[in-house]
């Protein structure tokens, strides 16, 4: 079985991740990571050096190449991953549970005001949300194709972590 986890900026994806691989005994993957390693360069110096077309080519490249290999693992992915080259068809795949960890957009806005990325960094909490309902109204109709969606909505981790097992072993 491949699992594999999205959701927007700062949902937690890649702890959960860890956890779920953890508790099942899979091992854990983080695509971009992964393409960290075998690139030998930072994602954000392949966004610099090649521009975003490149880089979502070769997310791709790795995405494909990890769930072709079926190893049993839990897979996470960045925000944008489901929404370019087709990657939504294939982590929504035969014999791959994919799983939205989701939250509502007042949830997003105070996780990622406390702690920025760099691009929303010098943004009011009303311009942060704009921000954030822009993205989710272009993503959602991706995410919202997983096989499974758990509301993470001011959950603790333990208590997503809990409903993913239960949802897994129905």
């Amino acid at each position: 079985m491949i699992i594999v986890l999205v959701g927007y900026n700062d949902s937690n994806k890649t702890n959960v991740a860890k956890m779920i691989a953890n508790k099942l005994g899979l091992n854990f993957v983080d695509l971009h990571q992964l393409i960290e390693k075998e690139e030998k360069l930072s994602i954000a110096k392949i966004l610099k050096t090649k521009g975003d077309v490149i880089f979502r080519k070769i997310e791709n490249y790795y995405l494909k190449k990890i769930l072709k290999n079926k190893n049993k693992i839990v897979l996470s992915v960045e925000e944008g991953t489901p929404c370019y080259s087709n990657n939504i068809n294939l982590i929504t795949g035969e014999n791959i549970v994919s799983i939205y960890l989701k939250y509502s957009l007042s949830n997003l806005v105070d996780i990622l005001f406390k702690n920025p990325p760099i691009i929303v960094r010098n943004f009011s909490k009303d311009k942060l949300k704009e921000y954030i309902a822009k993205h989710l109204f272009e993503r959602n109709l991706y995410y919202e194709k997983s096989k499974i969606i758990i509301d993470c909505t001011h959950k603790s981790e333990t208590k997503i972590i809990n409903e993913i097992l239960i949802k897994l072993n129905n």
